[in-house]
């Protein structure tokens, strides 16, 4: 890259990054949504800048907690961000790092190295101790975690903290009848490899472009966490169930396909627009067996048929989606997890007054509190004693 193209890059860089703390941090703009717009107003940018600028903003948000001073984004601070998320080195980061005093002796990139690696080249770098992990996520966080009792709290909290860093490569599900296929053809072109337990599910390296799905219509995009929620209900032929929170539809045609296409599928939010997003995946779905509607939440409008079947996957914090959206880290506040246990609780009433005698319901959420789990599903239980917990495998691992 020619260094005048490096110096413009670095130039706008830094002035997003100062742009998005304000947006994101202060007023919960969405990042990738943020970015969308940002290029729609930028016709002058062209994919190689598109790709640099999301690359350093994500690691921006992925590493914030570690920068100097995150609230003021300066040229030593983007390239730190880069450094410690990337594997390679960038023109318009080497740029960055002359307006600095580290011009002479340009840090390596640390994205391969291990976390503990991390702290440590970002303290030498800085001459400072190493920073401690829990600086990467919110200090509210810690307390409101639900702690499993077979890990210690110093453990889960590596485990957790740990998994936020990681980038998650994208998961596609595959029909299971033509799984083996699908993999062999991809392949040919990526570095494919499907789930070592769940063969339809197929993973691809992080960032690979979502055109391969114009290319293989019958594949969806869906998280490997997603995918095992529909396994979690284990749809029978001919039953119906309810997607009670189903967004753009993402379960509810997992469900359907487990059904075979035999049985029904009723699939509600409170969006419009993810109705509509819903109503054109199914446009070019084979599946038939899928309905969407409205439902507000309350019980006055919720389906009148009974279900043999009810997935409840709850709006909740999604601490769970922080590997995947480092910037929702900065965006939650600690006082939401109770509005969103209120609202959670609220739901699993209404929807167990729509199941049919032994019938099964599932509650899902992609958070990682105690408040909006455990404690949840105790209270509900609390309230509805006819009800009581399924033992089941875990669709992963195998293990109780």
């Amino acid at each position: 890259m020619p260094s005048h193209a490096a110096r413009r890059q670095a130039a706008v860089a830094l002035d997003l990054l100062r742009v998005l703390e304000k947006e994101v941090v202060l007023r919960d703009q969405v990042l990738d949504q943020y970015l969308s717009g940002y290029y729609r107003q930028h016709r002058e940018f062209g994919a190689r800048d598109r790709r640099f600028f999301s690359a350093l903003a994500f690691a921006w948000f992925r590493w914030r907690g570690w920068l100097p001073a995150p609230t003021a984004p300066d040229a030593l601070q983007g390239a730190l961000a880069w450094l410690l998320d990337a594997s390679a080195p960038h023109p318009a980061i080497a740029h960055m790092l002359t307006l600095t005093q580290h011009a002479s002796s340009a840090p390596q990139p640390l994205g391969a190295a291990a976390l503990a690696a991390k702290a440590n080249g970002l303290g030498q770098w800085l001459n400072i101790p190493p920073p401690p992990l829990a600086a990467l996520a919110p200090a509210w966080l810690a307390p409101a975690l639900f702690y499993p009792p077979e890990l210690s709290r110093a453990e889960h909290q590596q485990r957790c903290w740990q998994a936020f860093q990681t980038r998650p490569p994208t998961w596609l599900r595959a029909p299971q009848a033509s799984a083996a296929q699908v993999l062999a053809s991809l392949q040919k072109q990526y570095p494919a490899a499907c789930h070592s337990r769940l063969t339809s599910a197929i993973s691809l390296p992080s960032g690979i472009s979502k055109e391969i799905l114009q290319q293989m219509p019958e594949l969806e995009i869906q998280d490997l966490a997603s995918q095992a929620v529909g396994l979690c209900c284990a749809p029978q032929t001919g039953e119906a169930w309810w997607d009670a929170c189903a967004g753009s539809g993402g379960k509810s045609f997992h469900l359907a396909a487990l059904l075979a296409g035999g049985g029904a599928v009723v699939a509600t939010d409170i969006r419009e627009t993810m109705r509509q997003a819903g109503q054109r995946r199914l446009a070019r779905n084979r599946l038939r067996n899928i309905t969407f509607q409205a439902w507000d939440g309350s019980a006055a409008t919720a389906p009148r048929r009974a279900f043999n079947g009810v997935l409840l996957d709850a709006p909740c914090s999604g601490i769970g989606t922080w590997p995947r959206n480092p910037d929702a880290r900065w965006r939650t506040r600690a006082e939401q997890i109770t509005t969103y246990a209120s609202l959670q609780g609220q739901l699993l009433r209404v929807c167990a007054q729509k199941l049919q005698a032994g019938g099964r319901l599932v509650y899902a959420v992609c958070t990682l509190t105690q408040a909006e789990t455990v404690a949840v599903i105790e209270a509900f239980l609390a309230d509805r004693p006819d009800f009581k917990l399924e033992p089941m495998a875990h669709p992963l691992t195998g293990q109780p």
